[in-house]
């Protein structure tokens, strides 16, 4: 009876602890890179990155820019992101700062397309079909973004 005991004991533990690790997770991450505050959530399941959502704020003045000339720099992002499938992106443009807002679900967008169009190498994707969670979670962390905890409301 001990033996069945303990038996049940470590396939409990195995089934929870499978479980735990393939269920899908997100994390954030915010920070200030190159003139932009930025927030970004990153959703993964195991090492494989499900979708992503940023929110970058942009000062006008932190660029040495206007308004007009914010409208024709992210005119080029917009044309890239355009009627690519599973990707959205738009900016809201204030009075002082822009707002770029970005959403990208990995299990539609072609990543083919996406790596073309932004130039990076299939060496930085798995078998140029997904980004890996630990790679992206390194990059964040390397370009200045400290992960933000769940309770943080800032």
């Amino acid at each position: 009876m001990k033996k069945l005991s303990s038996l049940i004991v470590v396939v409990l533990i195995c089934i929870i602890a499978l479980s735990a690790c393939s269920k899908e997770q997100t994390k954030t991450y915010e920070g200030d890179v190159n003139g932009k505050h930025v927030i970004t959530s990153i959703t993964y399941k195991d090492d494989k990155v499900l979708k992503q959502s940023t929110i970058n704020t942009i000062k006008y003045d932190d660029l040495g820019i206007d308004k007009d000339e914010a409208k024709k720099l992210f005119a080029k992002t917009e044309n890239t992101f355009k009627d690519l499938k599973g990707a959205k992106y738009k900016v809201d443009y204030k009075d002082k700062k822009a707002i770029e807002h970005l959403d990208i679900n990995y299990k539609k967008v072609d990543m083919k397309e996406l790596n073309k169009r932004f130039g990076v190498s299939s060496k930085d994707t798995k078998d140029n079909k997904y980004f890996s969670f630990e790679k992206v979670e390194k990059q964040l962390k390397h370009s200045g973004l400290k992960e933000k905890d769940k309770m943080d409301d800032k």
